[in-house]
């Protein structure tokens, strides 16, 4: 009896680890990929409410798996450029252009690009991106096509509308 109270204090009188109050959801493992790639949907579906709060933008999520942080990032940067597309703009277009130098292989990154340099009306750099696409027909989204009607002019607008309802998932963000 005596050995379990003596146990027991020592046990009692051993510090243990403080962990601050979160606050907050932690995102980690199978849920974290999960909801990464529903947030991924959703903007691609043009649903930026449903996506925001599933990507916590207030601070109240924290993704833990380091794998994951560049395509929460990507998320992050791609809501913000859909939602206050003047204020990010060129916090996009150095945001993008850093990824797709560094993943040169990755088209969503260039279309992204194309449509933050379509944002700053640097109208010869977004075009330039997505006809490259275009001609290797390696657009990887409706939004790439919806930017590249935004950039022509004429018939051209309807014929770039026209493919993006055909492509698309979402038809509904084939619109300017």
């Amino acid at each position: 009896m005596l050995r379990a109270a003596i146990a027991f204090a020592v046990l009692a009188a051993t510090a243990t680890p403080a962990w601050p109050c979160l606050n907050g959801t932690i995102m980690e493992g199978d849920d974290a990929v999960r909801t990464l790639a529903q947030i991924e949907s959703l903007l691609d579906a043009g649903q930026y409410g449903q996506a925001r709060d599933l990507l916590g933008t207030e601070g109240n999520v924290h993704w833990l798996d380091e794998r994951l942080t560049g395509r929460v990032s990507d998320a992050q940067m791609v809501l913000a450029l859909r939602t206050a597309p003047r204020r990010v703009a060129q916090n996009a277009v150095t945001y993008f252009s850093a990824r797709s130098k560094a993943q040169p292989k990755n088209l969503r990154y260039q279309a992204w690009l194309a449509e933050a340099y379509a944002t700053l009306n640097k109208r010869e750099q977004a075009l330039a991106i997505l006809t490259n696409l275009v001609e290797r027909d390696l657009m990887p989204d409706g939004f790439a096509y919806v930017t590249l009607a935004k950039l022509s002019d004429g018939v051209k607008v309807d014929e770039w509308l026209e493919v993006c309802r055909k492509r698309s998932k979402t038809k509904s963000i084939c619109v300017i």
